[in-house]
């Protein structure tokens, strides 16, 4: 079972796997315009705290 956190991630690089499919796909592409959805994506500051909440968790069981 994934943890809060792990749902948060999750659900954004499904995002972002989204994009890329999008981007990937015939008909025109616009690189700018789909790093700026990216970025809007992955830097939410729900996902960037997940990020670090998860980075932390992983590195106290590496301590204990």
């Amino acid at each position: 079972m994934n943890t809060p956190d792990e749902d948060t991630v999750l659900k954004a690089i499904e995002d972002a796997r989204r994009i890329l499919g999008e981007y990937i796909a015939p008909g025109p592409r616009d690189a700018a315009q789909t790093v700026h959805r990216l970025l809007a994506v992955l830097d939410r500051e729900a996902v960037v705290r997940a990020l670090d909440r998860i980075k932390q968790r992983r590195t106290l069981r590496l301590v204990e």
